[in-house]
Formats: structure tokens, sequence, C-alpha cells
């Protein structure tokens, strides 16, 4: 009967048997050993074929010798780790191949694996502390096999304690561990893989918790194996929320890991929301070019993306969704996925049906599903993290460390970034969880505003970082369903006294300035705020700059809120169909100041806030200011005539005027754009915004014919101001964060 084939795993083992069996003390004459030694030898190969599978090996008849085979593999692992010592690393490079294991290039299956691996476990844990860094190749091979995915459980509790037998041991080995660990984090993403995922990220998860516990200093090592481990942007969507999911879930038990966790997936989201930004550039332009010839008055509206938040746009919204569903289904699909499926993307909301305009409405909409997904695994998370201990009727003390941290983060990563299109409002439903998380968020908004009378010299905080801030102020309270109108009124407040005191500081300047420059050629320093001398539309966007957003932020908020700020006259309750007897609460007073200020707020501040304040407080007759934007109307036409006639010449004194109104115009396009809470798009995370967030409503039931009657009454709009008010209110409803010039285009940095 011919032999049966030996496994790669049980011929070390036979060799070791015949190695014991030589150093065995049989009674037997010194000529006959050897001869004994080999009839022995065969003897066993031919009657035990597989001896990891049996219990006891028998030296041979007549011997009676019985050995436990863990004694064999134990004194194989113990040789070939000393041999290997010694120089000889044959044996020692068989007792890694035993560990070796892939599932796509190993001949072995799960289960097979399993049974050839269980035996040598316990041999090679009696040698834990020999394995140092000079058997890199095997440790780095247990770590790096596939083990997670056998069924067996008996075998995956005790391939983990070996590990982590191992890393206790030896701490050094922690980094490739960590590494080796991590890199099952997106394992399911390919569809043939989803339904073993669970049970292989329960292990690794498992095996990672124990060595958190075990080596609490391992946190830097994971931290920095998940920064390595993490997809690019370009990756697709189930494997972004793969990798999002479990980094998240690291933080179940590595709370000492929480900020530095939460940074990176904070990075990467960003970085996937600045590059949807960058494909609808893109497309913009490419329908720019389509479009027909504008005229110069247009351009500066085309700084603009509108949408109508209405039901129409949730429904599109939802079509969207669908659209982006498929798209992510045919990603996450088999390995025979291809880029062909781009081709059904032909009906597209994101523009024309050109074959360039296609593939970049393709490469948006893919982009927007992919951050859609990953936005809407963040939201889950902190959904989960920040619920309301129910007992104790508040939100517990981890829920407000996650608070804080992320706000640290957002201050770090989110504010600085101006093309940031969603991933702001992670922050936003952090603040909806609890009234002191919002309240903390304004304050710290506040505090990198700054104080009105600090120079940039004597702040730290840049006026990029200060117009953001405000930014963020006026789009958070004018959208933040959950703010209650005491702390509207207060931010509105706090803003306007601000407003108040900077004109005050420049006044006071202007006078001082005034006082020593009488006999200089110079002009006056006052001239330059905008005093007597200066034209009423003059306006130093460059130097006022945070005034101005500041002054934005307080008129889009009256825009939104403005219900919150008044009261019907006795007391009563308001009614919008009877506005004439409106009383105000006292935060707003001083605005009027600050609207007809010699700065002339309103000619800086985006066109279409600028309207709409004009239009609201006049049809609830809070004060009436469409002359100024008549003037500030005038006053750009007859510059941009003046700019036009300007010679070439470098000193000319209208050159100068003509680089001042084109930094002008490079400041008012980022003070037009950025509105960072407009309306969420993202079909799956706008389900936990929608519930909080406050929708843009008219003034009055028939606020249209209201508005065309308040425009005849004021008589002080040219004819072109109909124009320019067509689609005011969606503008307001919703401001894209459009391209403007990079920063470094002007003068000293500032925005």
């Amino acid at each position: 009967m011919p032999a049966r084939k030996e496994s790669a795993a049980s011929r070390p083992i036979k060799r070791a048997v015949s190695k014991l069996r030589k150093s065995t003390a049989v009674e037997s004459s010194p000529d006959s050993t050897a001869e004994q030694t080999q009839k022995d030898t065969d003897s066993t190969e031919e009657a035990e074929p597989n001896p990891v599978n049996s219990k006891k090996i028998q030296k041979g008849s007549g011997s009676g010798v019985s050995i436990d085979k863990s004694v064999f593999l134990r004194k194989f692992t113990e040789n070939a780790l000393q041999q290997f010592k010694e120089g000889n690393s044959e044996e020692y490079y068989k007792l890694v191949k035993v560990f070796t294991f892939s599932k796509y290039t190993s001949y072995l299956t799960a289960k097979k694996y399993v049974e050839e691996v269980m035996p040598w476990i316990p041999a090679l844990s009696e040698n834990i502390s020999a394995l140092g860094i000079t058997y890199r190749e095997l440790v780095t091979t247990i770590f790096s096999s596939d083990w997670a995915i056998c069924t067996d459980e008996r075998f995956v509790h005790r391939y983990a304690t070996m590990c982590l037998q191992i890393l206790s041991a030896h701490p050094t080995w922690v980094p490739q561990a960590m590494a080796a660990f991590v890199r099952w984090f997106t394992y399911g993403a390919r569809e043939k893989e989803a339904a073993a995922a669970p049970m292989v990220h329960d292990h690794l998860h498992a095996l990672i918790k124990g060595v958190y516990r075990t080596i609490p200093t391992c946190g830097t090592s994971l931290a920095a194996a998940l920064v390595d481990a993490c997809p690019f942007k370009a990756a697709k969507p189930n494997t972004q929320v793969l990798f999002v999911q479990n980094a998240l879930r690291c933080l179940d038990y590595a709370t000492g890991i929480r900020r530095q966790v939460l940074q990176l997936v904070l990075n990467h989201t960003i970085q996937i929301d600045v590059e949807v930004q960058v494909e609808l550039e893109d497309l913009e332009s490419e329908s720019e070019e389509d479009e027909e010839d504008e005229t110069e008055g247009a351009v500066e509206e085309g700084i603009f993306e509108f949408e109508e938040d209405t039901e129409d746009a949730k429904n599109s919204a939802a079509n969207t969704n669908n659209e982006s569903g498929d798209d992510s289904e045919a990603e996450s699909g088999s390995d025979s996925d291809s880029d062909s499926d781009s081709g059904s993307g032909t009906d597209s909301e994101f523009g024309d049906s050109g074959d360039d305009l296609g593939k970049v409405n393709y490469n948006a909409k893919k982009i927007v599903a992919k951050l859609d997904a990953v936005m809407s695994t963040l939201f889950t998370w902190l959904e989960k993290n920040s619920q309301i201990d129910v007992a104790a009727g508040e939100v517990p003390e981890s829920a407000s460390q996650l608070f804080l941290t992320f706000l640290d983060l957002f201050n770090a990563i989110v504010l600085p970034t101006f093309k940031s299109r969603y991933t702001q409002f992670l922050l936003f439903f952090l603040c909806s969880r609890d009234p002191q998380y919002a309240d903390v968020f304004l304050g710290t908004m506040m505090g990198n505003v700054g104080d009105p009378v600090r120079t940039l010299a004597q702040d730290k905080v840049s006026s990029v970082t200060k117009v953001a801030a405000a930014s963020y102020l006026g789009s958070f309270v004018a959208r933040a369903k959950f703010l209650t109108p005491k702390i509207v009124r207060s931010v509105v407040g706090v803003l306007i006294q601000w407003a108040n005191a900077y004109l005050d500081w420049q006044e006071q300047m202007a006078k001082d300035n005034a006082a020593g420059q009488k006999q200089s050629n110079r002009p006056l320093y006052s001239q330059v705020l905008g005093g007597s001398s200066a034209p009423l539309q003059f306006t130093d966007f460059e130097r006022h700059a945070v005034f101005y957003a500041v002054t934005q932020a307080t008129l889009y908020m009256f825009c939104f809120r403005w219900r919150d700020l008044a009261e019907a006259s006795g007391g009563g309750p308001l009614v919008e169909t009877e506005l004439d007897n409106l009383h105000w609460c006292h935060e707003v007073e001083g605005m009027q100041r600050i609207v007809f200020s010699k700065l002339n707020p309103l000619r800086a501040c985006a066109p279409a806030v600028a309207q709409q304040f004009a239009s609201v407080a006049s049809q609830t007759n809070f004060m009436f200011c469409y002359a100024m934007l008549q003037q500030n109307r005038r006053s750009n036409n007859a510059e941009t005539n003046t700019g036009s006639s300007v010679s070439g010449s470098q000193g000319d004194a209208s050159s100068s005027s003509l680089m001042l109104s084109s930094s002008t115009h490079i400041l008012r396009a980022g003070l037009d754009t950025f509105f960072p809470f407009d309306p969420m798009t993202l079909p799956i995370s706008r389900q936990f915004i929608d519930p909080i967030y406050f929708e843009w409503k008219d003034v009055g039931s028939e606020s249209t014919d209201n508005e065309e009657s308040d425009d005849d009454e004021a008589g002080e709009r040219d004819d072109g101001a109909n124009d320019n008010e067509a689609g005011v209110v969606e503008q307001m409803v919703a401001m894209s964060i459009s391209p403007i010039a990079p920063l470094s285009a002007l003068p000293g940095g500032a925005f």
C-alpha cells in the first residue's frame, strides 16, 4: 500500500522525532544503535504519515518509548531558533513557512491552515521570550498571516493570545503588529468579502483591545498605523466607509487616541469635501464656456451658484441620491467593476450632456456620493456617542469631552479651509445635542473675531481667520433652528456692539491723525476712513475686512431671524400681516449707525445680502436704505467706467486707483461667497440636518406683493434695480461657496 502524501508541516516534525530518538537512552548495544534508529525512523514514517494529528509518537516495536508530539514540536522550535542564531537557517525558514498563510496566494484553505498551525502554537508559546529582533521574519509572518479570516473561534483565540504574548514580552514589535492588524480595517470592500467582514473585524478589534489594555503606551503606534492605512481619497466609497467605521470603533476602547483619530478622519473628510468643490468649479467653468458672452456687469454675479431651498430642490436631491446610490453600488461590486459604468450617467443634474462636461458630471457625482457615505457614517457615530443620559437627564461627560475635542479640531482644520462645503455640518449637528454646546461654539467664534480696537500687529489671529469666524457666526445663527430667541438676540447684540466700537475707534484715530497731519501733503486719515472729504461710496475693503464681515453677518442674521428680534406692539404675539408697529429688542440699537456709517458696509457686503436686508428692513419698517444701494450702484458703474479708461502708464494715478479696485473685488468675492452653512444637499447626510435646520421664510404671507409695493414707494431705485432684485431670495436661500482669487493675491496676505 503506497504511503500517503506528507504535509509540509509534518516533515520537520519527523526529522525532530528522529533526532530526539537518537538522543534517547535505550538499552541496546552500541553497535546496534544506528541500525535500530534507522529502523525506528522507517517504521515511524510508514505508521505515522501525519504526526501532527497524532497525540503520541511511538518509538518502535520493543522500544518501550512513547513521546508526546508537543515535546517534538517544542524541541524542533528550540532547535530551529538556536540554529538560526548560529547561522544555520534551514530549519528556521521551515518554521516560518508553517505560519505563512494568505487567503489569495496560499495553497492551504483556512480550515487546513487551522489544522496545520494549531499544534505549533503551544510549541512557539514556550519560546516567546526568545523572539527578539533576530527573528524578524518569523514574528512579522505571525502578525501578517490571514489568521483573522478563520472561523474556528478556538483557534482564533489561541492565535490572538500568542500574538498578545509576543507583544507583552517584546513591546518593540508593537508598531509592526499594529500596522499588520489595521490593514484589515478595509476588509469587506469586495462583494465576496462582505459576508465575513463583521467576523474579521471583531477578531481584530478584540486583539487590538487586548494589546491596548496590556500595553497602554501602544496608542501612539495604533494612531500611526491608522494614518498609514488611511485610504486615498480616490478609493471607492465602501472602502472609505469601512475604514472610517473601524477607525472610530477603536475609540470604544482606545480613548487615549481620540484626538488623533478624529483629526485623521476629519482631515480625510475635508479632503474629499474640497475635491467636490474643485469638480463643481470645473463644471462651472465648462458651463460658462458653453453659454453666450455675458456683459461685464454680470461677471460679478457669476461668483455665485444658486440653489432653491424648496421642495423641488429636495426632490432633486432625492433623485441625486438614487443616482449616487447606483454609482456607489456599481463601485462596490465585484472585482470586474470598471469605469465603463460612467457611460450611464447621461441624465445629470450637474449640467449639459456634452462628452467633456458629462465626464466632469460623473466625477462630481461619484465624489459627492463618496462624501455623503463618509459623512453619514460620522453623523451616525456622533449621534451614538452624544446621546442624552436618560437617567441623569443630561449629556454624559464623555459626550462633552467629545464636543470640546471636535471644536478644537474644527478651529485647526475646518475654519481655515475656505472651500469646505459640508464638513462643518458635523459640528453643526453636534451643537444641537446640548444648548451649552452652541453657546461654547458661538463664544469661540466670537473670540476668533477678536477685539475691535486691536490691530493685526497686536493680535495673533489673522484677518482671514477673523473674517471666516464672522461668517460662521452669521451663518450658524441664521440656520440653527435649535437656537432660542434669547441666544439669537445676544449674538446680534454682541456683533452690533463690536461694529459700533470699531467705528468709535476708527473715528477717534481719524481725528488724532488729522490733528497731527494738517500741515502734511499726504491725505488725511479721515479721508482714507471715509471722512467728510472722501466720497460716501469709498470703502477700504482690505483695511476694514473684519468690520465688513461682522456687519454682513449681522445683516444676514437679521434677514433670517428678524422674528426673534421683534415683538408686536403691546407685547402680544407677532403677526406678520401687521408689521407697522413692531417693537424691536434693545440689542438691535445701533444698527442704523452701522449701515449708514461712512465706511458704507452695504457696498462691501455681498450684493444679495445687502439687497435682501434692504427688502426685509423695509417690509418690517426697521429702516429704509434703498437710496444708499442706488448710490452704491451708481458709484460702481462710475468706477468701472473710470477703470476702463485708465492708461497703461505705471505712474498714472488712475492706475493706482484701478489696482485698488482690483483688490477691492478680490475681497468682495470673499465676502460674497463664504456662507458656510448653506443648505445641506447630500441626500443621506441631510437626514441628520433637516430637522434642526432653519429654512428661509418670506416676510408675510404676500411678501412678493409687499416687496413690489415697497419698491414703488421707495422710488429711489433705477430701472436696473428690478433686474438685480430678481432672484435675491434664491441667493439668500442658498449662496454657494464658489472659487475666489488666492489669498496670496491680496497685499500682505490680508483677506
